[in-house]
Formats: structure tokens, sequence, C-alpha cells
């Protein structure tokens, strides 16, 4: 039960992280965990993404789970201060949603159990 709590963290430091990499000073979190799985929902402005590096974030964080490396790997994550651990998000998520707009950085995630 631990170390699944401390996967959720580290989706959430790791977002937060990415976003403040982006140039947000203002976030906004929220995590939602019930028996049918985890949401994670943040917005962070003001954000400042090129095309490039949206497209980017969809597909990172669009990666198919996989649960078998998720095992073996989750503890990298914040290993690197110059990289976001991206790729580490989409493994261990279900679903991604990345919006876009006006500054503002949406970005929701659903980790199912």
């Amino acid at each position: 039960m631990k170390v699944e709590f401390e996967k959720k963290m580290l989706i959430s430091s790791e977002l937060l992280s990415y976003c403040h990499l982006k140039g947000a000073d203002e976030f906004h979190l929220d995590v939602k965990v019930t028996g049918e799985g985890t949401l994670f929902a943040m917005k962070a402005s003001p954000a400042r993404l090129s095309g490039e590096e949206l497209a980017f974030l969809r597909k990172e964080l669009n990666a198919p789970r996989q649960r078998e490396m998720e095992q073996d790997f989750w503890g990298l994550g914040g290993e690197s201060e110059n990289a976001s651990e991206l790729a580490l998000i989409g493994m261990m998520t279900d679903e991604a949603s990345v919006e876009y707009g006006g500054g503002v950085l949406s970005v929701t995630l659903t980790r199912l159990p």
C-alpha cells in the first residue's frame, strides 16, 4: 500500500516539476482516489509551450501503461534534475488528456487499479 501511495506522489511531483520548468508559477492539482482508480487533474499557468513541446507532452503521457516496467522503474523518477520523467508517467497511467490555451496547461491523468 505504501508503494502505491509513493507512485501517486511521484506522478504528482513530476507533473508539477514539468509545469514549473515550462514557466508556470501557479498550480492547482486535484487527486481523487477511489476503488475505481486515481484521477489526477492539474492546471498550471502561465505555462509556455511550443507546438512541438505540446505534441511531445501528449505523446509521452499517452504511452501505453506498462505494469511490468512500472514495478521495476517507478523509483527512478526524480533522479534527474534536468529532465522530466514524462515517459515514466505515461507508463504508470492508463489515460491522459492534455489541453493548452491562453497560457493555461491542463493535464488529466487516470491510473486504474
